[in-house]
């Protein structure tokens, strides 16, 4: 309660759209605060709301106001964050293939960088300038830049650049002309989500105001046929559009709040690897025959169907029934449950993995960089990783551990890229730099289902919630209709008596 209400705070509001780079104005607050009350009082009084029920919707405008700012704010952050990913991106790998030092690629950022972006390098410039006693300096600097912007290509490219420089590394225009490759097609891939994303939201808010004015559409119808006047007073009137046009407002308010994209741009915060750790290992215990508490329970719903059926109470029957049979079953829903969690999670984490694997093959073999790579799976993956990793030591030559790797799940594209790096593994290191660039090339396609997945689970629940309003429109027209009929044979039922 006390986090909820530190939301009103006009301090902490200006504190909070501060940190996404906007200048927070008491001028432009109280400005939209009475644009908001104003439609909101317009919306009511159209729909011929009572003075206290419009008060009751003007108190709820005010509540969601302040989250409502914050989000637009948040939205409006992240397309400045992608704009500078995209710059810092873009940028960084032909400048360091200039002369493969991080401190010079940095310092050449620094003067093409802007706004957070640019604050991040001047951080990790002052930690390289002034740091002597770190052992993995240009490391830790980079990390700098790496926690103040989330990302998965960040890291892969300030990993790439690590490598080269320490290594020396001579030969690596294959391997960072691959990564920019990579770089582009992602640029492309989240550039493409937000619009899609935005359209989206612009047309669920639309749909919601629409219904808004539909429903003020046939208040007027009310009122306007006189065997309806007077229907408009009734608390059943007044009750159920107060109840709808505050749905709609909470609606668009968690639309606002939710579709915000950030998660394009952030995509390091992995899933709960618990989460995937209880599933995984649910799935590896194979499909366990029911317990007796199972049985017993199960017995115990068929009795009492049983029992209901002889007192013909047939609907508590059947539920009685299909809770005895959940039950009896319910070990093979968990089971295919865990199945289908886990395969997702693997469909998502498998070709970012990948795209690590291949980007490391210019300094390390095939059998190493996978080794490596555990540090980075997720449970279900890095176990993955070990049984395949048991199999290579037993017989380093065979191609059966690559075939075999992530058989037990529908990865197609997954085991054909194994293969590949079994090629790799086997063939001379002049063939090398065109088997990894056709493999990410590949990889392409499945970064962009991985994607295409992670931004659907991300907005499907939301973007249902945006049809909320349109159901309840339907049920407030059957109300209606219920309550018009019961109005209209009140009035005549009057007027008979007199």
């Amino acid at each position: 309660m006390k986090e909820f209400l530190k939301k009103y705070n006009l301090k902490y509001l200006k504190t909070s759209v501060n940190k996404y780079g906007f200048n927070f104005s008491y001028k432009s607050f109280f400005l939209s605060t009475i644009l908001l009350m104003t439609f909101i009082f317009l919306i009511s009084y159209i729909s011929y709301l009572k003075i206290e029920y419009m008060l009751l919707l003007i108190m709820l405008s005010l509540i969601v106001l302040p989250m409502i700012i914050l989000s637009f704010c948040k939205q409006a952050y992240s397309i400045q964050k992608f704009n500078m990913l995209t710059d810092y991106l873009g940028n960084i790998i032909p400048i360091f293939t200039q002369k493969t030092k991080i401190r010079y690629t940095l310092g050449e950022l620094f003067d093409i960088a802007s706004s957070n972006m640019k604050e991040s390098i001047k951080k990790a410039i002052h930690y390289l300038d002034n740091t002597t006693s770190d052992p993995d300096l240009s490391k830790n600097a980079l990390r700098i830049i790496e926690e103040d912007f989330p990302n998965s290509r960040v890291r892969s490219v300030h990993k790439l650049l690590l490598s080269i420089e320490s290594q020396n590394s001579v030969v690596y225009e294959d391997v960072c002309q691959n990564m920019y490759e990579d770089i582009e097609c992602w640029i492309k891939r989240i550039y493409k989500f937000q619009k899609d994303l935005k359209n989206r939201r612009t047309k669920l808010i639309v749909l919601c105001l629409v219904t808004l004015m539909m429903n003020s559409l046939f208040a007027y119808l009310y009122v306007s046929n006189e065997f309806f006047i007077g229907f408009t007073k009734t608390n059943l009137y007044q009750i159920i559009t107060l109840l709808f046009i505050a749905s709609v407002m909470i609606t668009i308010t968690i639309l606002s709040i939710k579709l915000h994209g950030e998660w394009l741009i952030n995509d390091l915060s992995s899933s709960d690897d618990e989460y995937l750790k209880k599933y995984y290992e649910i799935y590896r215990g194979g499909l366990k025959k029911p317990k007796i508490a199972d049985y017993i329970m199960t017995v115990l719903s068929i009795a009492g169907a049983v029992y209901l059926f002889i007192q013909k109470e047939y609907l508590y029957m059947l539920i009685c029934l299909v809770l005895g049979l959940m039950i009896l079953f319910n070990y093979k829903r968990r089971y295919k449950r865990a199945y289908r969690i886990v395969n997702k999670a693997l469909i998502v984490e498998f070709p970012i993995w990948l795209r690590e694997i291949s980007l490391s093959l210019n300094n390390l073999t095939v059998i190493n960089a996978i080794e490596l790579s555990q540090n980075m799976a997720s449970y279900p993956l890095r176990k993955e990783i070990r049984k395949f990793l048991n199999e290579v030591k037993k017989d380093p030559t065979s191609i059966k551990p690559y075939n075999e790797f992530l058989s037990d799940f529908d990865l197609e594209d997954a085991r054909s890229s194994m293969k590949v790096l079994y090629a790799i593994q086997n063939i001379g290191k002049e063939d090398v730099g065109d088997r990894i660039s056709n493999l990410i090339i590949r990889n392409q396609e499945m970064l962009d289902k991985a994607e295409s997945i992670r931004n659907n689970d991300s907005i499907g629940g939301i973007e249902a919630l945006g049809y909320v309003p349109t159901v309840l429109f339907c049920f407030q027209m059957i109300i209606s209709m219920f309550g018009m009929f019961g109005y209209m044979m009140s009035n005549i039922n009057g007027a008979i008596n007199l």
